[in-house]
Order: structure tokens, then sequence, then C-alpha cells
């Protein structure tokens, strides 16, 4: 492969490799019997994110057990340990080895493997060294440096759901969450080879102190471990040395607040997701005398992972062309040859009903897997649909794109005048309360506030709880302003004030409900075309010469920041076009690795955004946040505030 290509090693590939390599097989060719796998809640999480339960059998690993709960002795067997370099952690792992009142002897054999997923403390490794009985017992202990979840091929979060108000709310020096921010960072960094040039929001003091921060972590980690080699150095230069770009969400407080309808955001706003778990209704094959207590619908649990294919090629559409597609594929099933019993008269004009695709797999066994996951993602996208027409959320979303973009969907700037009373109209007619608050909060950070004499009547209108209306005004702590700073321009007052823009719209976008796009994409754009401003995004050393752009370099977007004038529409936008292809995944990158961190979270239009840039650009980009967030979410952490 030529030096300045890399092929497509997605972040989970590389997070599975280390597991395997570092922890199974070193384990494996150490003892030869079968292990027992203890861990911690982080370890449980980070190792599910990306190894499933046949792999560990394969390795084994007879059981998996949580160290916090009270687990029974394996004395003729090894115990790996998988933790967090945390005080709790290293105590109950202590305790198996330490006689007390109810265990006499250690719960486990004469092997002992530990391992953490990040640094572990000087006076955590002298507490270990301290337990003579554990310690004649260890055949490895090491670092892993994997203290993240690698959720998808680009995308990773640092599991940290709590820390939302710790991080907006911080009173001029640095909070403690984020040194744990920028310790789980140096992991990610570590597990991808990456020594990157730092680059930060300037203007956000939280996104600044991170980079500080990050900076010197990184390099003290770089001091440590000596045999530790990354990209761009004397003997790696397939590939230079990585950006990572830190920016917190005061950058952008608009995109968590839309209604996106593409499938993966929609799955996560409008239906209950835990931990990529979803339960949804399933309809029965047959009469109501064959189902069970005589429904015809039956409650079934999915993963929505990247072990699930179909999940991750069309997570990133628009839900109608998922629908369109999933159809299609069933059609071509049940029409196959050896599914003529299945075609109706008149059926192969339309598409299948649930109950139709029920009966098939119950008619065709040899097809019942792929029959099964793909009714499966259909109706999970068919109570999407039900959901999205119940709340009538078409008029709700046309709204929002208009706010968002400055334009409608012909084009047409409108009057300010006119919006407000669009959104006094919609506020008034929606029932749901989150609604209601987030169509409000995308009219106040789009337009800069409210102007001062419309504040009364669409606060009226949005009938607002005290707790939902403290949570509107804590969008002034992410820097977003409730009313409008006077305006005296005369041109204003004669022709009236036109609707400010705070992203730029995809005029060739097929659905006028998905012409905004987030800032976070437009940046990497940016990035990958080397013309991101040092000016507004500052590197903490100064940036080689290649590849990079001048301090006074005019950014693509004409961007400010959310509260800043509007923006041009310059650049390619993305296309959920049904006529036009999508474009091939790109086989091969050029240059170096882009990483982008979004502390405060991200939502799920801007995970996509990260494969449509590499979809048409030329470089790898990683997306990273403290979590990722849906609307809902993103309400409640504003809440906290």
């Amino acid at each position: 492969m030529p030096n300045n290509q890399q092929g497509p090693t997605g972040l989970r590939t590389i997070v599975q490799k280390r597991l395997l390599d570092d922890v199974l097989y070193n384990s494996m060719r150490k003892h030869p019997g079968w292990m027992i796998l203890v861990m911690d809640k982080p370890a449980t999480r980070m190792i599910s994110s990306v190894i499933g339960m046949y792999d560990l059998m394969e390795q084994r690993i007879s059981l998996v057990e949580d160290i916090s709960k009270k687990r029974a002795p394996f004395r003729d067997k090894a115990v790996i340990y998988l933790l967090a370099p945390t005080k709790e952690s290293v105590e109950l792992m202590l305790a198996d080895w330490t006689p007390s009142e109810n265990v006499k002897e250690p719960l486990y054999g004469n092997g002992a493997f530990i391992y953490f997923l990040g640094a572990l403390p000087e006076p955590l490794l002298a507490r270990i060294k301290s337990c003579k009985a554990l310690v004649k017992r260890v055949k490895g202990l090491g670092e892993l440096n994997i203290d993240f979840l690698a959720k998808e091929t680009s995308a990773f979060h640092l599991d940290m759901d709590s820390t939302f108000s710790t991080l907006f709310k911080r009173a001029g020096r640095p909070s403690r969450a984020e040194f744990v921010i920028c310790d789980k960072l140096v992991t990610a960094c570590a597990t991808l080879n990456e020594y990157p040039h730092i680059r930060y929001q300037a203007s956000s003091p939280l996104s600044t102190s991170l980079a500080k921060i990050f900076h010197t972590k990184m390099n003290e980690f770089v001091g440590k471990n000596q045999n530790w080699w990354h990209h761009g150095d004397a003997n790696h230069t397939d590939r230079g040395r990585a950006t990572l770009l830190l920016l917190d969400r005061t950058a952008d407080c608009l995109s968590p607040l839309m209604h996106e309808f593409t499938y993966q955001a929609m799955v996560n706003d409008l239906l209950k997701v835990v931990d990529d778990k979803i339960t949804y209704e399933s309809e029965t094959a047959g009469t109501a005398e064959e189902t069970v207590g005589g429904k015809s619908t039956v409650p079934k649990d999915a993963l929505l992972n990247e072990n699930d294919e179909v999940w991750v090629e069309l997570r990133g559409d628009h839900i109608a062309d998922v629908i369109q597609k999933l159809s299609g594929r069933i059609r071509d099933i049940v029409n196959s040859n050896t599914a003529q019993v299945l075609t109706k008269k008149g059926n192969s004009a339309k598409a299948l009903s649930l109950s139709q695709m029920a009966n098939a797999m119950k008619q065709l066994p040899e097809y019942r897997e792929v029959m099964s996951k793909l009714s499966q993602h259909m109706h999970i996208a068919h109570q999407c649909m039900d959901l999205f027409n119940k709340a009538g959320l078409m008029g709700l979303s046309e709204l929002e794109q208009t706010l968002a973009t400055g334009k409608d969907e012909n084009g047409r700037t409108p009057k300010v005048s006119e919006l407000v009373d669009l959104v006094e109209n919609e506020l008034k007619s929606a029932d749901d309360a989150l609604t209601r608050l987030r169509l409000l909060g995308i009219f106040i950070v789009s337009q800069r506030g409210i102007r001062g004499r419309d504040k009364d009547r669409l606060l009226r209108a949005a009938r607002l709880n005290p707790k939902a209306a403290r949570t509107l005004q804590n969008l002034q702590k992410m820097g977003c302003p409730l009313i409008q700073k006077t305006e005296s321009s005369k041109l204003k007052s004669i022709f009236g004030q036109r609707a400010a823009s705070s992203g730029r719209n995809d005029a060739e976008s097929e659905y006028s409900t998905s012409r905004y796009v987030c800032l976070l994409k437009m940046i990497m754009q940016e990035m990958n075309e080397g013309t991101l401003s040092l000016e507004e995004y500052p590197s903490v050393v100064p940036m080689p010469d290649e590849g990079s752009s001048s301090g006074t370099a005019t950014s693509a977007r004409n961007r400010q920041s959310i509260s800043g004038s509007a923006r041009r529409d310059t650049s390619r936008a993305s296309r959920w076009s049904r006529q036009e292809a999508k474009p091939v995944k790109r086989n091969t990158y050029s240059g170096a690795r882009q990483i982008v961190f979004m502390a405060g979270g991200l939502c799920y239009s801007e995970i996509r955004s990260v494969y449509e840039v590499m979809e048409s650009g030329e470089k790898e980009f990683i997306v990273g946040g403290t979590r990722f967030l849906n609307p809902r979410q993103f309400a409640r952490e504003l809440s906290t505030l």
C-alpha cells in the first residue's frame, strides 16, 4: 500500500484486537486451563461494546463475574481482572485474596492476570504490591489504555453521563471532570497510536482548559512509555501525526434540539433505547387463536449496534429511504422463485404489510434469518413513523428547518414576524411539553434570542412549567441569549427584520425536513480541506506548515459562533436523494487522522456527519464525546445548570 494511503481500520476493530491480543491471548499463552473473567462496571461496559460472550468462550473464559457482587470460589481456575484504575475496584480485588471472617482462603487458583483500563496511580500500585497472597500468583499486570466505549467504527464516547453541570458551571479553574476527560482521551489516542497536534475552540474557556490539560497528560504518557510508538514518528511514516480538535457543547446548542429524520437519530429520539437495546412490537402470523393470549403482536428485543449489518448500513439514511429499501428487499425475497406461493394478486405493486411479512417468515424457513432481521427493522421504522404521525411532526419539523437555516423550503428568507406567528401557533397546538420546550429553544438559539416585544406571547403559548422555564433560561449559561439586543436600524423598522441563520441550508436535499447541516459537519469539511481557521481554532503548539491554514484565513463557512451573524452556503452539502446513488465507501484515506472531541456530548446528526464527510473527503475522521445525546437527554442536562 502506498505510504500516503491507509486502509480503513476502524476504532472498534483496533479495540477488539487490543483486547484479544493483550488480554485474552496473552493470558491463554501463560495459563493452559479455563479462566474466570472478573470486571467492574466500567470494564464491563467497555468490553461488551466490542466483544460478545461467544468470543470470550472461545478464549477459554468459562464465567464472567461482577467484582462488586459476592462470588463463589474457583480455586482450581485462574482469574483475569479487568478493572478501572480506581481505589474502589482495587480494594474489591484485594478482598478476594485477603482472609476474612467469611473467606479463609483466596477465591481463585494460582494464576492471576490484572489489567487496568487506564494508567494506575502509584499509590494503588503500591497497595497491590502489599498483598503478598496476590502478588505471588500474578502472571500478568498491565495498563490497556482503553478507558472509553468504541461504539461505532468512527465514533466513541467516554461513558460520562453525569458531568454536564460540572463542566458548564465551572468557576474559572479546572474541575475534576476535566482531568478525567483528559485521562480518558489519552487512552483513546494511545489505542490509536496517535500523538496528536492539539487544536481547540478559542471562544470557549472549557475547551481551552481541556487543551492545556490534555497537552500535559499526553506528554507525560509519551515520556513514561518509551516503547510506545505513534503515527508520524521516525519509524512509522505511513501517515503523519493526527490532529485532535477539542470542542464543547457551547459551540452548537441548536443541533441537539432539532428533530432529525435519519433512522438512528429518529430511533433514539422517539423510542426508548437503553444501552443499544430496544423493545418493539412485532406482528405474528396466523389467527388470534394461534397467538399467545389472543394478541396479534408480541414484544421483542433487538440490539442496535455494530453487530447488526442492516442497522450499520441504514442508520444514516432518511426514514423514508429506510422503509423503501427494507420493503424492496423483503419484496425481492417474497417474489423469488422459492416464494411464489406467497405472491398474492395485486401485492407485487405495493409494499408488504407487517402481517404479510410475518406470514412470509412462517412459510419460508430457508429465508427466516434474513427475513427476521429485515422485518425487525421494518417494525422499528414503522413504529417511528407511527409516533411521527401521531405527534404531527411534519409541519413542526419544516418550521424547525426554516428557523435553523434562515430559509424556507423554497429558498425564501422569511421575516421574523412571520416566524413568530408560526412558532406561536405551533406552541399552542403542541400537546407534548418537551416538544414545546425544544421549539422555543430552537427559536431562541437560531434567532439569537427573542425580541423583547415577542417574549410574553411566546412564553405564554409555550406553557412551560417552572422546571422547563429554568431549562430554557439555562441556555444563557451556554452562551445563547434569551432576549435579543435592541435593534435601532431604521432599515429594519421600514422593511421588517429578516430571519437569522444558524446553520447552512442544504438546498439540494430531497427532503425539506433535512435541509439543516450541523456545525460539526462544516468544521470537519474544513479540516478535510485544510482551511479551518487557526484564529478561531488555534493550536497549543505551532502546527506544521503542511495542510494548515494561516491564522487570518477566511473560513469557507464564513462562520462565527452560534450567536454570530448568518453563514454563507458555500460548501457541498449531503444529499438524501433516492435518484442519486450514495457515494461508495472509500477503501483508502490519505494524510493524517483527524479526531474531533465534543465535551458535553455528541448528538446523532453529528455522529452521522463523520461518515458523510469521509465518503466525500480524503481524510479519516473519528469523533468522540463525553456521551451520546438525544434531545430529551440534552434538555435534561440543561436543566442541571
